[in-house]
């Protein structure tokens, strides 16, 4: 009986289509450097700055003029706007710190003193649009609490908001803590916390002020 020839199998070689996908990874999307932090930060201290600034009129208040002008707000608007500015800052500050690596908060950079230009960290176009819709809301914030600061250290000092010395005294207070906070020259995140800190501590002692309206508030 004649044998049948045996059938060779080879191994089908792999083309392009059939092999393994490559787990090389993706180039990095194109990205922008970040704005410097401190034009967000240096703001957010002005403002709390401004609402301290209060603190003034307990040794200011024995200056005033006759004819100076008279506040032409309602005293609970102008507490409501410094409330209103001084939460906000707070809530600017505490989006900082959940953007940390786009801030330069972690690392070396968080721990380097204060300076210009220590962030290198580069962003994509939503990382950019959330830093610009901060910036509006700072610019906001520092515009409605100067404002807000004048108009009410002008109510204390017509008698229209009757604090006692020792609430001033205290605003006195977060305005040299924010002082001690720029010359000491901390670090990025610390100096980040230390304001919001600073924010949480105003906002209480403006709710406080609130309840110092005179009657015709």
């Amino acid at each position: 009986r004649k044998m049948q020839p045996m059938a060779i199998f080879r191994r089908a070689s792999m083309t392009p289509a059939t092999a393994p996908p490559s787990h090389q990874p993706k180039p990095p999307e194109p990205g922008r450097t970040a704005p410097d932090p401190l034009s967000i930060i240096l703001p957010a201290i002005a403002t709390l700055g401004a609402i301290a600034g209060i603190a003034a009129v307990a040794w200011l208040a024995e200056d005033r003029t006759a004819d100076r002008p008279r506040v032409k707000r309602r005293t609970d608007m102008v507490l409501k706007d410094l409330e209103t500015s001084c939460l906000g800052t707070a809530e600017i500050l505490r989006r900082v710190i959940r953007h940390s690596p786009m801030f330069g908060l972690l690392g070396a950079a968080g721990t380097t003193p204060i300076k210009f230009g220590i962030n290198g960290s580069r962003i994509d176009v939503a990382q950019s649009q959330t830093f610009i819709h901060l910036v509006n809301d700072v610019a906001t914030m520092l515009v409605l609490a100067t404002q807000a600061c004048f108009d009410a250290a002008n109510a204390i000092e017509d008698g229209d908001i009757t604090p006692p010395e020792d609430l001033l005294h205290r605003f006195g207070e977060v305005q040299e803590g924010l002082s001690k906070l720029l010359s000491s020259r901390a670090g990025l995140k610390s100096t980040v916390e230390g304001a919001l800190a600073h924010a949480e501590k105003l906002s209480g002692l403006v709710r406080e002020l609130k309840g110092y309206q005179g009657s015709g508030g």
